[in-house]
């Protein structure tokens, strides 16, 4: 696995928690897997347990027209089936953050970063004498390993197959960067001008060269692969390089992260509970109720609000309706930070409704379960989704999900009718839209015997991470064919 995160040490988003569950899936059904990350300057490398791989000395590698001095290192034991190695590199990776500085502009060496990381990955199976049967890259940052692979490891081969493999968490983060960036990467400039792997619209497009050199390319839902095959609006601009994969480009659901979302066993809520035993669900709400200072009218629902306050995840949707409803007794509890403008909009909607609308805006693991377990809905509307996994926690912890109909959530939840659904789905990314989807919710919330039915069916549905892994094993056999044919 080539990744630039990691659950739970480093992490911006999905990315993160599915390098983490897909790597102990696989390694839980006897896989030898091995992760490469850079080593960030603010991982805490004693609380981490990382340490020097002291059979491998430090060395160089170069990166443009700059040598970078490196050293191999090693997260917890090397002697599992999940091995979890980083790349110290104090001229890149030194400064803290992942993707961006402290002010979300974006790291000016992110192709360096990428550059290096992936050599320094590609270095390991000769360094460790292990024969690689896949090599998973995943996103943008970790397309340049592909490249590498495919062209300077065409005639003198890794260990093994060295298949490649590149999943595509979210489309939109493409790494553009100008033509002259490809001796940055240390590739031949035909590839920067048509119709080589990175040239695009003028422009050098990592995630393009990606999807074209890759033996295989998946995303994390079948609904989005067929979204971003179908129209512009989801494509990104790269829907008919998708299309041009054919069938070599699918979609396979993520799975969730049921050991930590788990409402049987979950240490931060104030009471467990389960679908045979629920009465722990009705103190969680009274408790967050208590914590947060909010005060529903009775029989109305508390709705929750955990993720990134931006334009994607459909938060300026519900700012507009948000104050109708708190009027009418709804109460909303809302944590994460994002968009300034959409951060002020939500702060003043608390101060103005401040017994139903509670704004927390920082980022606070403890609470986001709290919510999820002390919430009656649990909110996502958003605009686009290549596959979501807060649907899926809030469906185990019995907090039905109002989705809008689009990619890994259309997948995964279903809208509630008079005798089936697990949640309340809309299709047009307009408020009024998700109004109606709301007074539906509060409608099935007075009819206390639905409402159950309607918690013990999505408490039922199971996005483990087993199914996910066996599908990543069908693909990955298919990766090895293709290299060996």
């Amino acid at each position: 696995m080539v990744s630039a995160e990691m659950a739970p040490f480093a992490k911006v988003g999905g990315l993160a928690d599915v390098a983490a569950a897909l790597s102990r899936a696989l390694a839980g059904r006897k896989h030898d897997v091995r992760v490469v990350l850079p080593l960030y300057g603010d991982l805490d490398r004693k609380a981490e347990n990382i340490r020097p791989l002291k059979k491998l000395p430090p060395m160089t590698i170069r990166v443009g027209q700059q040598v970078h001095d490196i050293r191999f290192h090693v997260r917890g034991s090397t002697s599992s089936a999940l091995k979890i190695y980083l790349v110290e590199c104090p001229s890149l990776f030194e400064k803290p953050g992942i993707y961006t500085y402290a002010d979300g502009t974006g790291f000016e060496d992110s192709l360096q970063r990428a550059s290096l990381h992936a050599q320094a990955a590609l270095m390991l199976p000769r360094l460790l004498d292990w024969p690689v049967d896949v090599i998973h890259c995943h996103d943008a940052s970790a397309v340049p390993a592909i490249l590498y692979r495919k062209q300077w490891y065409s005639g003198r081969q890794l260990p093994g197959p060295a298949g490649t493999l590149l999943t595509i968490h979210n489309l939109a983060h493409q790494e553009v960067h100008g033509l002259d960036a490809v001796e940055t990467l240390g590739l031949a400039r035909s590839q920067a001008s048509y119709p080589g792997l990175l040239e695009f619209h003028g422009q050098l497009n990592l995630l393009k060269a990606g999807i074209l050199g890759a033996d295989l390319v998946n995303t994390v839902s079948p609904n989005y692969a067929r979204e971003t095959t179908g129209s512009s609006e989801y494509g990104c601009g790269l829907q008919e390089i998708l299309q041009s994969r054919g069938k070599d480009y699918s979609g396979i659901l993520n799975g969730g992260d049921y050991e930590t979302w788990d409402p049987t066993r979950d240490k931060a809520l104030a009471a467990t509970y389960g679908p045979g035993n629920m009465a722990g669900k009705l103190k969680c709400r009274k408790a967050l109720l208590r914590d947060l200072k909010l005060t529903p009218e009775t029989g109305k629902p508390v709705c929750g609000f955990v993720g990134r306050l931006v334009g994607q995840k459909g938060i300026d949707l519900l700012l507009p309706i948000m104050g109708r409803l708190a009027d009418d007794g709804f109460a909303f509890a809302i944590l994460g930070t994002g968009e300034s403008h959409l951060e002020e909009a939500t702060r003043k909607a608390a101060a103005k409704h401040s017994a139903r609308i509670a704004f927390v805006d920082k980022f606070d693991e403890a609470l986001a379960h709290r919510i999820y377990a002390g919430s009656d809905l649990f909110l996502m509307p958003s605009l686009f989704e290549p596959c979501g996994l807060s649907q899926m926690y809030s469906l185990r912890y019995g907090t039905p999900p109002v989705v809008r109909w689009t990619g890994g959530l259309a997948d995964t939840v279903s809208d509630a009718g008079p005798e089936s659904g697990t949640g309340f789905v809309f299709n047009d990314s307009r408020p009024e839209s998700l109004l109606v989807a709301l007074r539906r919710a509060e409608v099935m919330f007075g009819d206390a015997v639905r409402w159950k039915d309607l918690q013990t069916a999505g408490m039922a549905c199971d996005f483990s991470w087993d199914v996910a892994a066996g599908e990543y094993e069908e693909l990955y056999e298919e990766v090895i064919r293709k290299q060996m044919r």
